[in-house]
């Protein structure tokens, strides 16, 4: 079969490896100049390191399978990482249930209580419709009290959906606690190792990836479907699309059942800001660490060196300020000059004795739909993979519900999208 795929990130890669392992003609269309999606990468000090911070778990049997496959499994390397909390102006650790016990914030009532909430959430093995159908604001105040919510869950939820934080489900938070595992795990020469063994295996196996072609129209014939970019039109028998879902509608050139085009649209995301520093310091000691502060600028300071050695990065420190907000949000558009300005003057918090000199340089990425915004009663709404229409399928963040967007679901979703093409049972 002739398939063509667009969208170069995890999932479209991941669609391709499966599809041209069996034989299948493959081309990929990424409309940026390289592959990876929202895993692209920057090089410091002649390392490459992600825009936008990934690692990975214990969990993450797709990543580490795929690991496998590729001869890249020695590189993916697994740390006890710190993680903490700052709030009302300090830092606490807050990797485990025995830091938990001396979370001063909270009373010793409510440091239990919390214990017991969010066990049952982390060693609930599957997804039940009753959380679904409840907010996280609301499951986290009737169970584990407004004190736990103020000053833990509700500053993180605000931070991470911005306005749309009181709508969120309380499944995808079981789905976030869900999948954490206590150490996490980080290739070495950063997630492009991954990325550059599926490109590599892909044209191997005589598959094609078009970059910087940007797609115009998909229609579906009887005889296939076709794919416009700006000066060329390819025929295939089949198309899979990694766009989120909203412009998938825009994308494609046949008339859509009404109810079908209304819930694609109906999903709505957020997007992410994500500042990169080099430091000629150390900041604190955590690795990640959660902003449970209204005012701060972002919602994580994740302290990448903290993981991972900074040798790699001539000793310097590297660190991560990153927040969501919506694409219309005036934010979105703020100077960049301006905006680092403001990210890095909230570091002055976490440790009174910086200052800007210790400032190397900064980078900052923007990106308008990187998570999606999961209300209640999101299980009835998760898009198919077949789409109505003959021989188009869709794949992307909006079906990782409920859980949160990541590499490992965006690799399954890869798997599955193949299986189903291909009538397969996924092994």
């Amino acid at each position: 079969m002739k398939i063509g795929i667009i969208g170069a990130g995890i999932s479209g890669l991941s669609a391709a490896y499966q599809l041209t392992k069996e034989g299948h003609s493959v081309t990929i269309f990424e409309r940026s100049d390289t592959v990876g999606g929202l895993g692209t990468y920057i090089s410091i000090k002649g390392n490459y390191i992600e825009r936008f911070y990934h690692h990975f778990f214990e969990t993450d049997t797709e990543i580490i399978q795929l690991a496998r496959e590729l001869g890249i499994s020695k590189k993916l390397k697994y740390y006890k990482a710190k993680t903490g909390i700052y709030t009302n102006g300090r830092i606490y650790q807050f990797s485990s249930a025995f830091n938990l016990l001396f979370f001063k914030p909270l009373s010793l009532v409510d440091r239990i209580r919390c214990g017991i909430v969010f066990g049952f959430l982390k060693f609930l093995p599957f997804a039940i419709d009753s959380l679904d159908n409840i907010s996280a604001k609301k499951w986290i105040l009737r169970y584990a009290g407004k004190n736990i919510y103020q000053k833990i869950w509700g500053p993180l939820l605000e931070g991470k959906f911005s306005s749309f934080f009181s709508y969120v489900s309380a499944l995808w938070l079981w789905g976030r606690i869900r999948d954490r595992s206590p150490k996490l795990g980080y290739f070495d020469g950063s997630v492009k190792i991954l990325f550059d063994k599926l490109t590599e295996s892909i044209i191997k196996s005589g598959g094609k990836i078009k970059l910087n072609v940007a797609i115009r129209q998909i229609k579906s014939t009887k005889k296939g479907v076709l794919v416009s970019e700006e000066k060329n039109i390819h025929d295939f028998d089949k198309v899979i699309i990694t766009t989120v879902s909203s412009i998938a509608t825009k994308i494609i050139k046949n008339k859509l059942p009404s109810q079908y085009k209304k819930s694609l649209n109906s999903i709505d995301h957020l997007g992410a800001v994500c500042l990169i520093v080099e430091l000629k310091k150390p900041l604190q000691s955590q690795y990640w660490l959660n902003i449970c502060d209204k005012k701060a600028p972002v919602l994580v300071l994740v302290e990448h060196t903290n993981m991972i050695d900074k040798s790699n990065y001539d000793g310097n420190t590297v660190v991560y300020l990153a927040n969501y907000i919506h694409r219309n949000d005036k934010r979105f558009k703020t100077p960049d000059d301006q905006l680092i300005k403001q990210y890095l003057g909230f570091l002055k918090n976490v440790n009174k004795d910086y200052n800007d000199s210790w400032v190397i340089k900064s980078y900052i990425s923007r990106v308008p739909r990187a998570q999606t915004i999961f209300k209640t009663n999101s299980l009835k709404k998760i898009p198919p993979i077949k789409t109505p229409l003959s021989n188009i399928y869709m794949i992307n963040i909006d079906q990782m519900y409920p859980h949160d967007r990541n590499l490992h679901q965006g690799a399954y979703l890869g798997k599955k999208v193949a299986s189903i093409i291909l009538n397969k049972k996924i092994k």
